[in-house]
């Protein structure tokens, strides 16, 4: 089936001040067999990655799987986008085109924010949400 690694788990598998507990759930997700990548991600990634850190990030991010983005992800991004502010969800435009995504290739979404689960009530958007351990 496969699962999208959110750019949230990324993160707290990446920093260094990451609590232990915390990184032993990022690692388990982001080296599941199944885990793969999408642009958005890599893109949120990348965007905030320093000059030092890009090099070995992007090393790291060629050995996922990665999941295109067709043209017509755009509309459906929209169309989900439109759905959730018509109920009061404001979800950020780059976690709508992750969905949208997520949903074209029928594979889950792996994260810790909470408003993808959200969005899942309000579409086929299958959502693995992780706690981060306190």
């Amino acid at each position: 089936m496969g699962q999208v690694i959110d750019t949230c788990i990324w993160i707290d598998h990446l920093r260094q001040r990451t609590p232990e507990a915390t990184r032993r759930v990022t690692d388990a997700a982001i080296h599941s067999e199944d885990a793969l990548l999408c642009e958005q991600v890599r893109f949120e990634l990348l965007c905030g990655a320093s000059r030092r850190e890009r090099p070995q990030l992007l090393r790291r991010l060629e050995t996922m799987p990665m999941l295109p983005t067709p043209p017509q992800i755009w509309h459906a991004a929209a169309e989900l986008a439109t759905k959730a502010c018509d109920t009061g969800l404001h979800v950020p435009s780059v976690d709508l085109l992750i969905a949208a995504i997520c949903i074209h290739f029928d594979v889950a979404l792996t994260t810790f924010d909470d408003h993808f689960g959200k969005l899942a009530e309000l579409s086929k958007l299958r959502v693995n949400l992780l706690i981060r351990p306190a």
